[in-house]
């Protein structure tokens, strides 16, 4: 094997530290534009990696010299290197051919240094490369297979000593590029990774790179990224030749531009006025600007930019009442437009105050709930799912950012059996792991709706264990993520109420070679039905009451025994946890312990202050009592642990929380636990309580659909009840002119 390691660092005591930026106008922020508009053509060099096959040929376009074009990547950057030691800037000229019509690229490197001192936020650093061929000859397949192997580890190993990276550290991609061009591409398709924080598949060999979705990194570790090319350089009877290079890549500071939230396949068109006539005019003035433009328009990505974008301008956010159409197509947004006329001159919408709502999204309401009674509902253990949201980041980038400084997110998301290839992982994680996973989505999409959206909840309250994602959520804990690894290593969650379920031996005083055969049931039946035949199943539980249905929990076959004397079916949850029965009261006091936890002096703000305070403190509901609790750490610690302990009356929670003033309940986490049951204990009281009848539920995530989507349809909902929200991140797409997010988010850089 001849390994080449072409010039990696200029000293060997220290790493290569070059910078990289995107060269397009999406990419690069207005500074780094400007910035890198004014190096000189002195101190500036193209290099040009064009194919010798393509017809197309470019020459210098404003800056010589024209560096010729090189045998290999590794070869250019070495070149590359020379020109930048000189204070030069390089730029690399290539074509993506993955693009249906091949589209000149290019990438901008100067030294570390150099940029740091221009305030340039690079997207990625080249911290070290090389190559080598292996030739065989006279040898079988297997042999011949087994030296590339062989020598593509050492060359990758190379570039990583030149780095000064460890291959522990480092995400490894492998792929063919048998052509200067397709190395380039492949190069950008890295940078791009690192810059948007994402693992995607690179084109590669089946079944390689195959993981995709956030790239999530261990707390303030830069990522590191080991691309590995290989390249047949010569494929004669007697001999195989094959070019191995490696280039390691670390994260810069400057994140990709978020994508757009509405877009030519995601339509979202919001309408306001003061009275339902005003708004018919307005969807009529819509549909006539759709009809009129749609052969023009039906092919054109300019519509969102050209014609949303006025109609985002005009939403007045302080009239009366509003509606929103959603639609996947222009056409789609025809069909829409005119379901809302007709819903709009229909009696039970327009004067008996029914809401209106299409499956795409599109809704109205003629009599407004607001902001006064908005409560955040946060869900229990059990509602995670594979994959969940793994586009979000592309959207909100800035928010990963900032949730991944303050704490560990890959943890606070149990990424390693949510984000997997075994799509099984996630349905079999512990209760301890569902529990962590369950808050940490809870207190991401919190984050997402206070400070990108900025809505403000007037209430919260939780289901079951929801009730600590909701102090963990809501910035009353001072170090909610110390709570992962406790909750990790706590003997209630993996031994007491779950796993071995030590709490329920004691309770029933088996002897240690007694088997235990646990589950719980949902079932259609009343309350009162299930609690007269609760003495003749000493080991059966009433453990849930939500509306319709109940869930009963304890030794398998007493909870079927006492099901076929109801005469009822159960849904088997084949899930482990003896939460809020009887054998959990014997940890209560552990319990209360853990979630006694120290609060943000923010939290704790004087009635006084409370007061003067622009936004009035939120109202914390819980199942274990009727009136708010107070916030101090011991109260909350006891209400958790009561809820977790005893029997959950979700029914009596909600009825209490509307009582209270609750009015729009918004599920904070994944999928829709709650949001079904909220509206079904709502209906079923609303002959009880005038308070009753005027209430909604509305998840912002639901399992099997886009993320996105079912976001913007919770946005567009709570529009139409007239919550105040922000538009911004929806508008900010539609300004052509716009500046993209990526150097705002990390203005202090990130560690390397």
């Amino acid at each position: 094997m001849n390994l080449a390691s072409p010039l990696a660092t200029t000293n060997s005591a220290k790493p290569l530290r070059i910078a990289v930026l995107l060269g397009d106008a999406l990419s690069l922020d207005s500074h780094s534009a400007q910035v890198l508009g004014r190096f000189a053509e002195h101190e500036s060099v193209q290099i040009f990696a064009l194919d010798v096959n393509q017809s197309t040929v470019h020459g210098p376009t404003a800056h010589e010299p024209r560096v010729p074009e090189q045998s290999s990547l590794t070869a250019l950057l070495s070149q590359a290197v020379a020109a930048i030691e000189q204070d030069k800037l390089v730029e690399l000229i290539f074509n993506d051919g993955n693009l249906p019509q091949p589209l000149t690229q290019s990438l901008y490197l100067l030294d570390g240094l150099t940029a740091a001192k221009l305030r340039l936020h690079a997207h990625a650093f080249i911290a070290g490369f090389a190559a080598g061929n292996e030739a065989t000859s006279g040898v079988n397949a297997a042999v011949a297979n087994t030296a590339a192997v062989a020598n593509a580890a050492a060359v990758a190993n190379a570039a990583l000593a030149a780095a000064k990276r460890s291959p522990a550290q480092t995400v490894q991609y492998q792929m063919v590029a048998n052509t200067l061009n397709e190395a380039f591409v492949a190069l950008r398709q890295g940078i791009t990774a690192l810059a948007a924080r994402t693992q995607v598949p690179l084109h590669g060999k089946e079944g390689e790179n195959q993981q995709t979705g956030y790239w999530f990194s261990d707390q303030h570790q830069a990522r590191v990224l080991c691309l590995n090319l290989v390249a047949k350089t010569s494929n004669q009877t007697d001999e195989l030749r094959h070019l191995n290079q490696s280039i390691v890549l670390t994260q810069g500071t400057q994140v990709i531009a978020p994508k757009a939230l509405v877009d030519e396949n995601r339509l979202f068109v919001p309408i306001s006025a003061d009275n339902i006539d005003e708004l018919i005019t307005q969807v009529l003035r819509l549909a006539n600007t759709v009809e009129n433009g749609a052969g023009t328009l039906e092919n054109c990505a300019g519509f969102r930019t050209e014609q949303l974008k006025p109609w985002f301008e005009r939403y007045d956010a302080n009239a009366s009442l509003a509606l929103v159409l959603m639609a996947a197509s222009i056409d789609d947004l025809k069909l829409e437009a005119k379901a809302m006329l007709s819903a709009l001159e229909n009696d039970a919408v327009r004067h008996q105050g029914q809401a209106f709502k299409t499956p795409a999204g599109s809704c109205f309401t003629a009599k407004p709930l607001g902001d006064a009674g908005l409560t955040f509902v946060y869900p229990g253990v059990g509602t995670v799912y594979a994959n969940m949201f793994n586009n979000l980041h592309e959207y909100f980038p800035a928010l990963y950012h900032q949730l991944e400084r303050e704490g560990d997110l890959s943890a606070m998301l149990q990424s390693p059996l949510i984000y997997t290839a075994d799509v099984k992982a996630a349905a079999n994680m512990s209760l301890s792991q569902q529990a962590i996973s369950g808050v940490g989505a809870s207190y991401l999409f919190t984050k997402l709706l206070t400070q990108v959206f900025n809505i403000k909840p007037k209430m919260a309250l939780g289901y079951s264990m929801g009730e600590a994602a909701m102090w963990a959520s809501l910035d009353v804990w001072q170090t909610p993520h110390a709570m992962i690894n406790a909750t990790e290593n706590s003997d209630i969650f993996n031994h007491a109420i779950s796993g071995e379920l030590t709490a329920v031996r004691r309770a029933w005083q088996l002897a240690d070679d007694e088997a235990i055969v646990w589950n719980s049931f949902v079932v259609r039946a009343d309350s009162h039905e299930i609690k007269a035949l609760l003495p003749e199943f000493p080991r059966a539980y009433l453990a849930i009451i939500q509306g319709d249905t109940c869930v009963i929990a304890g030794c398998e076959t007493s909870c079927k025994a006492l099901l076929a004397t109801l005469g009822k079916r159960g849904i088997a949850a084949n899930r482990v946890t003896a939460m809020h029965t009887p054998p959990a009261m014997l940890v209560h006091g552990q319990v209360q312990d853990f979630y006694t936890q120290a609060l943000k002096p923010e939290a704790l703000k004087p009635k006084a202050q409370e007061a003067a305070a622009q936004d009035s403190p939120i109202r914390f509901i819980s199942a274990a009592q009727t009136a708010p609790v107070t916030l101090d750490s011991a109260s909350i610690g006891r209400a958790i642990a009561d809820t977790f302990c005893s029997p959950l009356d979700f029914s009596a929670l909600i009825k209490n929380a509307t009582e209270q003033g609750a009015r729009l309940f918004v599920e904070v986490g994944a999928d829709r636990q709650t949001s079904t049951l909220i509206d079904k204990i709502n209906h079923a009281h609303a002959g009880q309580s005038t308070e009753n009848a005027t209430t909604a539920a509305i998840a912002c995530n639901a399992k099997g659909a886009d993320a996105i989507t079912s976001l913007l349809k919770c946005l567009a909902q709570l529009i139409s009840h007239r919550v105040p929200l922000s538009l911004a991140p929806l508008m900010l797409p539609l300004n052509a002119n716009a500046a993209p997010l990526s150097s705002a988010v990390s203005p202090q850089g990130e560690p390397l």
